[in-house]
């Protein structure tokens, strides 16, 4: 039996990010009975392609190879927990939502490196937040521009509040660490051939995607949030 929960919940800063409120979320897994694994929390980096591979190998069953991702189906079976960690990275990825947001972001247990690859604002609400009292509260706070990259120290900053590639602040070490986890990701993004269409192409398949959500659900957005112009989708409403 597996209990998994969609990404985010709806409010600023979570549902539609890659921060950690946007991309964790809660996984418990009952394995079969015979397997006899004792309770346990596992506090590991787990990425979402991995549950296939995990499953198969929990049940004795061959994985393809053409799946993706890693079983940690061994280190949940050891008997030690102390075991080196299967991952020590996982990558997330954003393009659309109800607007054209491209983001990828690698994160390791110590830091969260983010690339924004189109100029958008700090925060791009979607349309269930922008008009809920949390969305009001924070959308004067998230007009200005949203950097280029962001990096955070997950130790000290688990909030991921300060970002350490911000202003002219960032140490010797700071870029070194920026640059070691960019390669990484550009490594990752060319071995599965990750492609992002220009703002202009995005913009009006995220505008189309909408629409259709909009027609077929019967909705009408009520209103937009002032940032709304930076958003990449055209006004649908007056």
């Amino acid at each position: 039996m597996v209990f998994v929960t969609d990404h985010g919940p709806a409010f600023p800063r979570a549902k539609s990010t890659l921060y950690d409120a946007g991309t964790g979320i809660a996984l418990i897994i009952r394995p079969p009975t015979r397997r006899a694994m004792a309770p346990r929390v596992y506090d590991e980096l787990f990425s979402g392609v991995d549950l296939v591979p995990t499953l198969l190998d929990l049940l004795r069953l061959e994985v393809p190879a053409d799946v993706e991702g890693v079983s940690h189906a061994p280190a949940l079976l050891a008997p030690d927990t102390e075991n080196a960690a299967v991952r020590d990275h996982v990558y997330t990825a954003k393009t659309y939502h109800d607007s054209f947001d491209p983001i990828r972001a690698i994160r390791t247990k110590e830091y969260s490196y983010i690339e924004n690859y189109a100029p958008r604002p700090l925060l791009d609400l979607p349309w269930d937040i922008q008009e809920s009292p949390a969305g009001m509260a924070v959308a004067p706070l998230v007009k200005a521009p949203r950097p280029q990259r962001e990096l955070y120290d997950l130790r000290a900053d688990p909030t991921e509040t300060n970002n350490l590639l911000a202003g002219d602040d960032s140490t010797q070490g700071v870029a070194a660490i920026a640059a070691d986890l960019a390669v990484r990701l550009h490594d990752w993004r060319q071995r599965t051939a990750d492609v992002i269409p220009s703002d202009f192409a995005g913009s009006r398949i995220a505008e189309r995607y909408t629409e259709t959500y909009l027609r077929i659900h019967r909705k009408t957005p009520t209103g937009r949030s002032a940032i709304a112009a930076d958003r990449g989708i055209d006004e649908h409403c007056s």
